[in-house]
C-alpha cells in the first residue's frame, strides 16, 4: 500500500535554497524597476489638474512667466494657518505650491506661522522694515533686492449683497483672486521697471525728508513713514519736485503727491504743469488741508474740495472728546477699501474738509469715474449744514482714443481733504498705514499686457445642514458603526478559514 506521503511532492535542500534565491533576486529586480522608474519621473514628470474648476490651476500666461524666470523669487507666506484667514491660507498655500511645481528651481516658498516661530517673525519683520505692519497675514515675494506684498485681506472678492438685505450677518467670499495678486507681483520683482515718486514742496508741504537726512538721523520729516511704506513696502523710490521756475515733471514720475500745501497757493505755471502730467496718464495722491490753488484744477476733472473743516458729533466714532479728531463712519466699496470694509478696519482723520464728486458728467463718454472712499456719519457738519460729507474719493479715467498718454496708462488720482491723517504721529492709528499702503498699490498699479485674461476665480460654499438627531447618528456611525463593520468583516474571515 503507497503511503499518503508518496504522491506529494518532494524537494531537495539545494532546490529548495534555488527557489528561494530565485525568489529573492526577483523582488530584487522588482524593487530596482521601481526606483529607476521613479528616478527617470523624477526629472520628467508632468503634473494634470483633474478638476475643471480647481482654483490652483494656473492660467498660460502664468506658466509662460514662470518658465521664463531665470532669477530666483523667495516667497514668505507669513501668516496665521489657524488664525481668522485660515480659508485664505489654504487656498494662498494650495496655489502657490503650484507656482513651485511650476518652476522648483526658481520659485521658492516657505510658511512662517508668527504665532509659533515669534523671534523668526519678528526677525523677518525687522529685516525688511516692516516692525509697523500692523497686518500680520501677507504674502512677501523677493527677488535682488525688490519686494512686492499682497495682504490677506485682498485676496478675496466678497459678496455683500446678503448682509445688506438683512438676511445675513456674515460677508461671503465669493472669489480668490490670488493667482491675479501672486503673477503680477512675480512679474514686478523679477523683471522690476524702475517707481519713482516725486513729493511736490515749495508750498510748506510735509516733508518726507531727504536721503542724506536720513543717513545722517537729522530727519525731522513729518512723512518720513509714509516715504518708507513708498520704499519697502510699494518698491517705489521717491525724491523731493519743486514744480517753479523752469521745472518740469521728470518723465519717470510713476506718482506725484501733494502733501498738505499750508503756504500760500500754487502759481499758475505750477498748476498747468500739473494738469499736463495728469492728461498725459499721470497719477497723483493730492491731501489737502488748507485752499492751495489746487481745488480749481480738481474741478476740472470732477471733483469739488469744501471749504471749511468738518467736526463730527456722533459719540461714537470720535477719538476720545474731541469732535474734530474722529474715525471715518462708512466706508465705500471701491478695490482700496474694500479690504477695510470686510473686516470692518477703520480710518483715523482729523479736521477734514469735504470732498464732493460734482454731478453733470457721470454719463458723459470719456468722463471721469469718481467713487467716494469714505464717508463721515449723519451728525457731521461743516458749520453750515449737518448731514453726510464725503472724505475722500477715488478718480480713475482710462486711456481716451487719440489722447497721448506717454505716461504708459490712464489717469487715477485719490483725494482727501487730509494731509495729517498720514503724517509720522497718525499713520501707524487704527487702519491709517494699511490704508496708505492699499492706496499706493492701486495708484503705482499699471495695466499689464502680460496678466490679460487671469481672472478672479469663484468660490464654492457647500453646506450640510443636520439636525440634532441627524448629528448623534453621524456620531455613532464613524465612532462605531465603521469600527463595527470591519471587526464583523473580520470575524467572518476568522470563522471561514477555520472550517
Amino acid at each position: 500500500m503507497n503511503s499518503p506521503n508518496d504522491n506529494q511532492s518532494t524537494f531537495s535542500a539545494g532546490r529548495r535554497w534555488i527557489n528561494g534565491l530565485n525568489s529573492f533576486l526577483a523582488i530584487v529586480a522588482f524593487l530596482a524597476i521601481v526606483v529607476l522608474v521613479n528616478y527617470v519621473a523624477s526629472g520628467h514628470f508632468k503634473r494634470t489638474q483633474w478638476g475643471a474648476g480647481s482654483a490652483f490651476r494656473l492660467s498660460p500666461q502664468t506658466e509662460g512667466l514662470l518658465k521664463s524666470l531665470t532669477n530666483n523669487v523667495d516667497i514668505t507666506i507669513f501668516f496665521s494657518p489657524h488664525g481668522d484667514e485660515e480659508d485664505i491660507y489654504s487656498l494662498v498655500a494650495g496655489l502657490l505650491t503650484e507656482y513651485h511645481n511650476a518652476n522648483p528651481a526658481h520659485i521658492h516658498v516657505k510658511t512662517l506661522d508668527y504665532t509659533r516661530f515669534d523671534a523668526e517673525a519678528k526677525a523677518f519683520l525687522a529685516a525688511h522694515k516692516l516692525n509697523g505692519l500692523k497686518e500680520r497675514d501677507f504674502i512677501l515675494f523677493e527677488s535682488n533686492g525688490h519686494t512686492k506684498i499682497d495682504y490677506a485681506k485682498n485676496l478675496a472678492e466678497y459678496d455683500f449683497s446678503a448682509v445688506l438685505a438683512g438676511r445675513s450677518k456674515t460677508v461671503r467670499r465669493s472669489a480668490f483672486r490670488g493667482e491675479i495678486f501672486f503673477t503680477s507681483a512675480i512679474l514686478s520683482v523679477s523683471f522690476p521697471r524702475p517707481l519713482k515718486t516725486y513729493f511736490l514742496f515749495g508750498h510748506g508741504e510735509h516733508s518726507p525728508g531727504s536721503a542724506t537726512e536720513e543717513a545722517e538721523g537729522k530727519s525731522r520729516a513729518t512723512y518720513s513713514k509714509l516715504a518708507s511704506v513708498l520704499k519697502d513696502e510699494a518698491d517705489s523710490d521717491w525724491d523731493r519736485l519743486s514744480l517753479q521756475g523752469t521745472n518740469t515733471i521728470p518723465t519717470d514720475c510713476q506718482l506725484l503727491i501733494v502733501a498738505g500745501p499750508s503756504l500760500g497757493h500754487l502759481l499758475p505755471e505750477e498748476l498747468s504743469k500739473i494738469e499736463d502730467y495728469l492728461k498725459q496718464g499721470g497719477r497723483m495722491f493730492a491731501l489737502l488741508n488748507k485752499e492751495c490753488g489746487l481745488e480749481d484744477l480738481l474741478q476740472t476733472w470732477g471733483v469739488k474740495v469744501g471749504d471749511a473743516p468738518l467736526v463730527e458729533h456722533d459719540a461714537r466714532v470720535r477719538i476720545g472728546l474731541s469732535d474734530k479728531d474722529f474715525l471715518i463712519a462708512r466706508l465705500g466699496t471701491h478695490p482700496i477699501t474694500k479690504p477695510l470694509l470686510t473686516e470692518q478696519l477703520f480710518i483715523r482723520i482729523a479736521s477734514p474738509r469735504a470732498v464732493y464728486p460734482t454731478t453733470g458728467n457721470a454719463k458723459v463718454p470719456g468722463a471721469p469715474e469718481i467713487s467716494v472712499l469714505a464717508e463721515t456719519s449723519d451728525l457731521a457738519t461743516d458749520g453750515r449744514t449737518t448731514g453726510k460729507f464725503p472724505l475722500m474719493v477715488a478718480v480713475e479715467q482710462g486711456v481716451i482714443k487719440g489722447v497721448n498718454t506717454t505716461r504708459g496708462g490712464g489717469t487715477r488720482m485719490i483725494i482727501v481733504g487730509d494731509a495729517d491723517f498720514l503724517d509720522d504721529s497718525m499713520i501707524d492709528s487704527v487702519a491709517n498705514h494699511y490704508f496708505a499702503g492699499l492706496a499706493l498699490d492701486w495708484l503705482l498699479e499699471r495695466p499689464e499686457v502680460l496678466l490679460k485674461g487671469v481672472t478672479a476665480r469663484p468660490i464654492r460654499e457647500y453646506k450640510l445642514i443636520l439636525s440634532g438627531s441627524q448629528m448623534v447618528g453621524l456620531q455613532w456611525l464613524f465612532l462605531a458603526g465603521l469600527p463595527g463593520f470591519v471587526i464583523a468583516l473580520g470575524a467572518l474571515v476568522w470563522l471561514r478559514r477555520r472550517r
